[in-house]
């Protein structure tokens, strides 16, 4: 590639901070992908701990943040079998948020058409989801709690629905409990009103199949595994920094059988997720509530740094302009 740098929006100031300025082009090595960047889509929780220092997955500032995109194949590196410079797809990549994106060819995923790219942007979201449902085996017939409905909550909902389970989605931000109301979950609970168990109770005096804890905050636990019922499992879905602690009881005394998925699966649960997008069985579109052309990326980006940020539910940002 001839050109030495490209428009991006780079974290450059933990905490506070992120700026739309010249940054080098990824430079492609082995079994590597260049993507030129159509839609790259924002994680608001994991990005936000990156962001704040709390995970380290770029190095020091300033940083290129984000790690999912579509576009197409710019430059493919040495040993890249089954792509072509010009397919669309995509991909999971270090560094989304840029002209440019580099991924590794083996967590990339050609894309059957254009229309599915904006929502496609954001598979990584419910290929978590997709990957804690298999790893807890969450089945047909099942009553399903989800605490926390960012995208990944939201996206896990409408995939445990898929599966014929019966799901609670609860949510301290009014924005994202209309939207899973509308489009993921049988039922929402706002938990700005108490805690999830007790609203629950009457209905579930002795707890639910399956509790899925999405939002990574240690306050929370606890009362997800007050959800639970006798043997029934506990998934640690939501990604918690540094050592946590609860209320070890909670669990032993109803024998709850603790699940840990990680990341986004095996390379067929990752496209087994896109093919849902594309199909429309998995409806990511109507939960982006900001489609954002890329010069207007920083002022929305800083956003996320404050309370703002509950305010948003999907994110994507466009580069095609």
């Amino acid at each position: 590639m001839a050109d030495k740098t490209m428009k991006a929006i780079a974290v450059t100031e933990l905490c506070k901070r992120a700026e739309l300025r010249d940054m080098p082009m990824p430079t492609v090595g082995e079994k590597q992908v260049l993507v030129r960047t159509h839609y790259s889509g924002v994680s608001v929780g994991t990005e936000m701990w990156i962001a704040h220092g709390r995970r380290n997955d770029y190095g020091p500032v300033p940083f290129v943040n984000g790690y999912q995109v579509t576009g197409e194949i710019a430059q493919l590196g040495q040993g890249v079998e089954g792509f072509a410079e010009g397919d669309l797809v995509a991909c999971f990549v270090r560094g989304a948020h840029g002209q440019y994106a580099l991924g590794s060819a083996d967590l990339c995923h050609k894309l059957s058409n254009a229309t599915s790219a904006k929502a496609a942007a954001l598979f990584v979201q419910p290929a978590v989801g997709a990957n804690a449902i298999n790893t807890a085996g969450i089945n047909c017939g099942d009553t399903v709690v989800i605490t926390g409905q960012g995208l990944i909550g939201q996206a896990t909902a409408q995939l445990c629905r898929l599966r014929g389970a019966y799901v609670i989605a609860a949510d301290v931000a009014p924005q994202r409990l209309v939207m899973s109301a509308r489009y993921c979950a049988d039922r929402v609970i706002d938990a700005t009103k108490g805690p999830v168990h007790e609203q629950i109770k009457a209905e579930y005096p002795w707890g639910v199949d399956v509790v899925i804890e999405s939002t990574g905050f240690e306050k929370l636990i606890e009362d997800a595994l007050q959800c639970c019922g006798n043997k029934g499992k506990m998934v640690f879905e939501g990604w918690f920094p540094g050592s946590v602690t609860y209320n070890f009881h909670l669990g032993h005394a109803r024998m709850i059988t603790a699940y840990y998925p990680a990341f986004i699966g095996p390379r067929a649960n990752q496209a087994g997720v896109i093919r849902l997008i594309e199909s429309g069985k998995l409806d990511i579109e109507p939960l982006v509530s900001d489609l954002v052309p890329w010069r207007d990326g920083e002022a929305v980006y800083n956003r996320l740094f404050g309370k703002d940020r509950d305010s948003f539910n999907g994110i994507v940002f466009d580069w095609t302009a």
